[in-house]
């Protein structure tokens, strides 16, 4: 295990804009997140997250930190149609399928679609992996 992970628990509100309610999905989603990290010796994550941390306890606010494209950014650089771009939107903002589907108003079958698909064009092995790669292809901006 990573020291430095297991000294503090990041959580979830290293995004200002997260909802309260969507704390503890997204907490466990980190967690995920920051345990691949750890096996496959993805240091920049850790940093990267500890900056976004360090930026709102030193109060700069969310002007420093850096935010979730808009969707249509989204959809360009991942070869996403808008919907998919939308269900990765609501991923890198920590919310899960179930919160999608109610949040934009559709079916969770619809919102299992866009995720299939979404996954399927990342190359992804599952939600954790398409965070990954999207905050992968967003940090080489």
């Amino acid at each position: 295990m990573n020291r430095r992970r297991s000294r503090r628990r990041l959580d979830a509100r290293v995004w200002p804009e997260i909802l309260e309610t969507l704390v503890p999905a997204t907490d466990r989603r980190l967690e995920e997140i920051m345990a691949w990290a750890d096996e496959n010796d993805q240091q920049w994550l850790f940093d990267f997250l500890e900056t976004r941390a360090a930026s709102l306890k030193a109060g700069e606010g969310e002007a420093a930190l850096p935010r979730i494209p808009p969707e249509d950014v989204l959809a360009e650089k991942f070869g996403l149609t808008l919907a998919q771009a939308r269900v990765l939107s609501a991923f890198l903002s920590g919310q899960s399928l179930k919160e999608i589907a109610s949040l934009q108003s559709v079916s969770i079958n619809t919102v299992r679609t866009h995720f299939v698909q979404m996954r399927a064009k990342l190359g992804a092995r599952d939600q954790a992996d398409v965070i990954r790669i999207a905050l992968l292809g967003l940090a080489e901006e």
